[in-house]
């Protein structure tokens, strides 16, 4: 049985997908499987997941036949058919360092009690040019002077999902609603905490994170702060942010985008 499972959803990712694989099929730790999830690409995707198969066991392919728009539903189904002890994920265009696996691996080892592990990054542009650092450990760290983890993960998303190992129990999905493209690892973290898995984070960086032109453009755009309105009112709804955080989580949001449409005027006038 591998130890760990891995899964990388996949739509139109030719440009980056070989690097990607690479960076997975050359962990020092290599008892794993990796499920490639082929959602419903149009450009070469599936043929290059195919020559990689045919070169390493290791790679199991599923092939999507309908695109849902969002990550949520491609790792939904490598979920399913995880039999690793552990799942990670990582998509089509970030790049693993080679020891990101056997690092997670033996922080587990060590704390029993620990059910998801996580990693900072450092940012790389579209040509793969080291760009910084993740900056959400630093809102963090702030914020960690006034409440536990379990209440940060509702104003910050500081756990990136491509360097997320979390155990293989009672795990949950991710939700596949359309509107929560994008933020549905953020939800899907929340979650986790609401079911009081246990986090920790290994304070150095395990991946590259590709930052796009046009990812950053949506992700500062109007329509990212309406999902996030969006998804507090599904938590509020299900019971699972308290009025008090629901309130001032939006509130914090609304200053966000308040400060972004006075950037915008300042720039423009």
């Amino acid at each position: 049985m591998p130890k760990v499972s891995v899964i990388t959803p996949v739509y139109n990712g030719e440009k980056y997908l070989e690097e990607t694989i690479l960076s997975v099929l050359n962990q020092t730790f290599t008892n794993f499987e990796y499920f490639l999830i082929n959602h419903a690409s149009t450009d070469s995707s599936l043929e290059i997941i195919k020559r990689f198969a045919a070169l390493d066991p290791r790679i199991k392919i599923i092939e999507l036949e309908i695109n849902k728009g969002g990550p949520a539903y491609p790792r939904n189904e490598g979920i399913k058919y995880a039999q690793g002890e552990y799942i990670a994920f990582i998509d089509a265009d970030d790049v693993w360092k080679p020891h990101k696996l056997q690092s997670q691996l033996d922080y587990f080892t060590t704390n029993n009690n620990i059910d998801m592990v996580y990693s900072t990054s450092d940012i790389i542009d579209e040509d793969g040019t080291l760009r910084g650092k993740s900056k959400n450990q630093f809102l963090k760290y702030l914020l960690n002077f006034f409440m536990k983890d379990n209440n940060i993960i509702y104003y910050v998303n500081f756990i990136n999902i491509n360097t997320l190992m979390i155990k293989n129990t009672d795990l949950n999905l991710f939700n596949e609603d359309p509107f929560l493209i994008a933020i549905e690892d953020w939800l899907f973290h929340i979650c986790n905490f609401r079911a009081e898995k246990n986090a920790a984070c290994i304070p150095q960086s395990l991946i590259n994170y590709r930052i796009h032109t046009t990812s950053l453009s949506n992700r500062l755009s109007d329509k990212s702060y309406r999902k996030i309105f969006y998804m507090y009112s599904l938590l509020l709804l299900e019971s699972k942010i308290s009025f008090f955080h629901f309130l001032l989580a939006n509130t914090l949001n609304s200053c966000k985008l308040l400060r972004r449409k006075i950037a915008i005027a300042w720039s423009s006038s």
